[in-house]
């Protein structure tokens, strides 16, 4: 099965967010990321897209948790 078949992202997808970097579960996991995103998305007001990333997680950090 390779990464392009479909069948091997449904098998994933009911424990895609259990790995430490996928749903930031682990909080020196999810600081290192808030951190990275605090200096990288440009100054607003500016609009960024997160498409095929996954479950959305890095996409939720930056929107509710950064000042």
């Amino acid at each position: 099965m390779s990464s392009a078949d479909p069948a091997l992202w449904d098998a994933e997808a009911a424990t895609f967010d259990e790995a430490a970097d996928h749903g930031l579960a682990d909080p020196t996991v999810r600081e290192a990321w808030r951190e990275l995103l605090r200096y990288a998305p440009p100054p607003a007001p500016a609009a960024v897209a997160d498409l095929g990333c996954g479950t959305g997680t890095l996409s939720l950090l930056p929107a509710v948790a950064l000042p």
